[in-house]
């Protein structure tokens, strides 16, 4: 299967962590995004709950006439206690800490690493289920790009996390079922 994954327009909360947090959106729609993205030939359109993943996927389904299917899977990692904190004002060690092994030191309170692979491996899982997909798109955040990544392409994590994935930039990747789970490739990188 070949899909798009497309990180959420910006909200102006870039230095915060923003997981199961829902802070309030940009008033106007990404128009941006769907002047960048026109060209895709999407029939199926999955999301986020998450307002900022929402208001994203409308904007990328409306002229295409097609509607948002929300998926809780699709969620960025909830950040526990750190959620919709500063990075700024979060203890330096801890979140270095954190970014160099997420299974030993998750955020407190939040969900564990290891349940988010496991998410983010059975969201990708039921796109495959169909034995013929549609062209899709699926609006998310940045971890759970990057965890595709990780599990599709055989990246370390520690690789994904310097990744460069702005808002509004859209991955291509071919992804399949192989003997030993989920296989594939990024085919492409778009940045609007």
């Amino acid at each position: 299967m070949i899909l798009d994954l497309v990180r959420h327009a910006g909200n102006g909360r870039d230095e915060f962590l923003d997981g199961r947090s829902d802070p309030p959106q940009l008033a106007r729609l990404p128009q941006e995004l769907v002047d960048a993205y026109a060209g895709q030939s999407w029939e199926r359109v999955i999301s986020s709950p998450r307002l900022r993943s929402l208001h994203t996927a409308m904007a990328l389904a409306t002229p295409r006439a097609l509607d948002v299917e929300a998926d809780e899977e699709w969620e960025e990692l909830d950040f526990g206690d750190w959620d919709g904190q500063s990075l700024f004002d979060l203890p330096e060690d801890a979140l270095a800490a954190f970014h160099a092994d997420p299974h030993a030191f998750p955020p407190p309170h939040g969900e564990s690493w290891g349940h988010f692979e496991r998410r983010i491996a059975r969201a990708l899982d039921r796109l495959l289920d169909d034995d013929d997909p549609p062209p899709t798109v699926v609006v998310s955040h940045g971890g759970p790009l990057r965890m595709v990544l990780s599990q599709v392409c055989g990246l370390p994590m520690s690789l994904c996390w310097a990744l460069r994935i702005d808002h509004g930039t859209r991955l291509r990747v071919w992804v399949e079922r192989g003997e030993a789970g989920l296989v594939g490739e990024l085919l492409e990188l778009q940045q609007p």
